[in-house]
This record gives C-alpha cells, structure tokens and sequence, in this order.
C-alpha cells in the first residue's frame, strides 16, 4: 500500500514540476516593429490582453491557429520566435483611404471606417469627402453621422477607388444626399446611396474607356439587368 501511494505522489509530483515548467514560461522579450500609428505599449496590451496569453505556449498555439487579436489601424500582424521567450512581432497598419477637413486640418480615416490620422499635413494623394459632417472626429474613433447610409456609401465608394487604383480627387455631397465623383478629368455622378456595389462596378468596368477624355459620366441611374442602358457620359465642350 505504502509502495502504491508512493508512486501516485512522485507521479503527481513529476506532473506539478511539468505543469509549472510548461505553463510558467512566459514571454519576456517582445519587439515590435512596423507600427506608425500606434504605441508599442498599446500593441503589447492588446495583443497580451489576458494574463494567461504571456505563456509561451499558449502563445505559439494560437498562433499557430491564425488566432490574432484585433487591433485598431493594425490589418494583420506576424510573429518571429528569436527564442521561446523572446518574439518580434511586424504590425501591418491600415491604410487611409480618404479624408474630410475640419477646422484647417485633415482628419483621415481607413477602410473600416476608423480615424487614423488628424493632422494639418497632406498624405499621399487621397480622396477628400466634402459636404458630410461626422458626430466625432477623434483618432481611434469610428465615423458616424446622423445618415448612416451616406456613411457606408461613402466607406464602398472610397474602398473600390483605393483599390482600384482610380484617380479620384474628390467626393462631394449635396444637399439632396447626392454623390458625385472627381476622377481625373470626369466627373462621375453616382446620385443616391441605392444600387451602390452596381454603379461603382460599372464605373470599374469602363473608366479605361474614357479615361482620356473630359465629361460627365452619369451613373445615378446603374442597377442590375441593365447594363447597356446604365450610364451615359457627355463630353466636355
């Protein structure tokens, strides 16, 4: 009896020193690299957010299973094991899509909505959104507006432009809520927040037609099943 209970502490005994051993490594060394936008602290907090994601093998599970944090102004992140304690992580930011202005300077926001960037400085050649009014216009915050719908149809248009790599130089809302688009010598009438997705597939599929000329290219009227009757462009005089 004396033998059996022997075995049973020195197997508990063996299985405390590995759970301890294994579950008490934690990471003490972590890089980052790659983030503008953001503070080394914020992304360690929001990365290591839970006591338990500091252990070295809870960490490389999880990574292992693409199971990354979400971090405002951060797409994706990556991670290099220098040692099983020490890791450099390359943040991957979010690009600005498009900016408004608002009291002299240049409020930028990415795809997702999120303001990125308040500063009186020009970056890149993005689109500007004018004639529309956010309820907030501090970095870190999501854009909002009393018409929710114009928001969306604004964060669409300035998504297809960016990656499509068009020429936009402006948006511009009215007093009816209709859009128009600046693209190079074109101005693109899209009207209303309907049919969306269609118009600016429609303004994909054909701008490489008349990219060299000077008009207006009316879209307001694009929806689906039409497509030989869903715009009409009018050159310049």
């Amino acid at each position: 009896m004396r033998n059996i209970l022997k075995k049973i502490m020195i197997t508990l005994v063996t299985a405390s020193i590995f759970l301890i051993a294994i579950f008490g490594m934690k990471i003490q060394h972590v890089e980052i690299r790659g983030n503008h936008k953001v503070s080394d602290m914020e992304i360690v907090a929001s990365i290591f957010d839970r006591e338990i994601d500091k252990n070295c093998l809870v960490f490389y599970v999880r990574e292992k299973a693409k199971q990354h944090k979400k971090i405002n102004y951060v797409n994706d992140y990556y991670v290099e094991w220098k040692s099983p304690f020490d890791i450099v992580i390359d943040i991957h930011e979010k690009p600005s899509i498009g900016y408004v202005r608002k009291n002299l300077k240049n409020v930028y926001f990415d795809k997702d909505g999120i303001i990125n960037e308040v500063t009186e400085d020009k970056i890149g050649n993005l689109v500007e959104v004018s004639g529309i009014e956010f309820k907030n216009y501090e970095r870190g915050q999501k854009i909002e507006a009393k018409d929710m719908k114009t928001i969306n149809a604004i964060l669409n248009i300035t998504n297809s432009l960016y990656e499509n790599e068009l020429p936009a130089k402006h948006i511009e809302i009215d007093r009816d809520g209709e859009i128009s688009v600046f693209v190079g010598n074109i101005v693109v009438v899209l009207g209303d927040t309907k049919n969306m997705e269609v118009k600016l597939q429609r303004l994909n599929d054909i701008y490489k037609e008349i990219e060299d000329l000077k008009g207006t290219l009316y879209l307001s009227n694009a929806r689906e099943n039409m497509l030989d009757e869903q715009y009409i462009f009018k050159k310049a005089e």
